[in-house]
């Protein structure tokens, strides 16, 4: 009978991302529910800024699905349009030269570190050059230059995400924002040779017993990284978030009912700092969830013609009510002296000569309330 050693206590997992200039990763090869597969890497597109009554961040993952032939929406996301909704809304302001609006507004969806973003990247399990093993989230370009070092390791007959025959990538980043750029090299090492001089040489890396042992702790199911919400769901997140604080009452109950599973790392705040995403990736995102998708899309093709229904009723019952009105204040009309009322003064957040000072005055939750969030 074979004896283990007993292990205590949880191993928090490490998450790594590119920081300016150089960063040296070993690729790990396909792990766990994914190394039948062999996939080594998986994209997300993950919401963040969303938390529960006690400020902990629940992120989830985007549920939005489009059909890339004709671009039509398949799958809504609330909380994407949430964000669409709040730059549409802060864009205008900007046109507007209003100041105090773009400054509240900014804090929620705009700059490196905003409240509420959609963060799109590739996840892998990698080892770094002191030894730590975890999971690196890469934009899109990043792993679109790896792909090509990968590719070229490949021609030449070697699988550099090998047990045996690793290899390890230089990432070197540079610029901010939508001008970020990324290298990968291969990480090399300068030999001297007699009678030739000095020549370049692949680091090859194995991995060891000590570091497989550590594997099943430290490196990550890559498919089970962050929580898959339905559209549905995310709506009722969305409709009972209080704006301003991010707080939902409902997420635990949502995230609960669906097991104890990590609902990404709450380490991470999400910053996106290339502002770049990737239809193609996000396609094999919604594939990988494919039953979520499925479940999600007919709840939200029933959900669409109840609401449909619901509103030619209201719309109805509205029209005859305005009837009504209009009728009755004829009626009145005929009945009344003519008279000339003085006009009422109307006071709109349009006005630039207004605004800043009439917004300045709010407080954040009655700013909120003019613009309908």
């Amino acid at each position: 009978m074979k004896i283990g050693k007993a292990k205590f206590g949880f191993t928090q997992k490490k998450y790594f991302k590119l920081k300016d200039g150089e960063s040296t990763f070993r690729i790990l090869p396909p792990l766990g529910e994914l190394a039948d597969e062999g996939r080594w890497s998986m994209f997300y597109k993950i919401h963040y800024g969303y938390k529960n009554t006690k400020g902990k961040l629940r992120v989830f993952q985007s549920s939005l699905v489009k059909n890339r032939k004709s671009g039509m929406i398949e799958v809504p996301d609330a909380a994407d349009q949430r964000i669409k909704d709040l730059k549409a809304k802060l864009e205008e302001a900007k046109a507007a030269g209003n100041k105090a609006v773009v400054e509240k507004l900014g804090k929620l969806v705009s700059g490196q570190k905003p409240m509420y973003n959609v963060d799109s990247n590739h996840y892998l399990n990698v080892i770094d050059d002191q030894g730590n093993i975890g999971v690196l989230k890469l934009r899109h370009r990043a792993k679109t230059a790896l792909d090509v070092q990968i590719k070229k390791l490949r021609e030449k007959g070697v699988d550099p995400l090998s047990v045996d025959n690793g290899r390890y990538f230089v990432f070197t980043r540079s610029g901010t924002g939508l001008d970020t750029s990324f290298q990968v090299d291969i990480k090399q090492e300068k030999l001297r040779i007699e009678g030739v001089g000095e020549v370049n040489r692949d680091i090859v890396h194995k991995l060891s017993e000590e570091l497989i042992s550590r594997l099943g702790e430290e490196a990550a199911e890559l498919g089970k990284l962050f929580r898959a919400l339905t559209a549905d769901e995310i709506q009722r997140i969305v409709d009972t978030t209080d704006l301003l604080t991010g707080q939902s009452p409902v997420i635990d109950e949502l995230f609960d009912s669906r097991g104890d599973t990590s609902g990404g790392d709450a380490g991470d705040e999400g910053d996106d700092d290339s502002g770049e995403e990737s239809s193609d990736d996000s396609s094999k995102a919604s594939a990988a969830s494919s039953e979520a998708v499925a479940a999600a899309k007919a709840a939200s093709e029933a959900k669409a013609k109840a609401d449909a229904a619901e509103k030619a009723a209201f719309e109805a019952k509205a029209a005859q009510e305005a009837k009504a009105k209009a009728d009755a204040a004829a009626a009145a009309t005929q009945a009344a002296p003519a008279s000339t009322p003085a006009a009422p003064k109307v006071e709109t957040l349009s006005s630039n000569a207004t605004t800043a000072e009439a917004v300045s005055d709010m407080s954040d939750a009655d700013f909120l309330k003019t613009l309908g969030l």
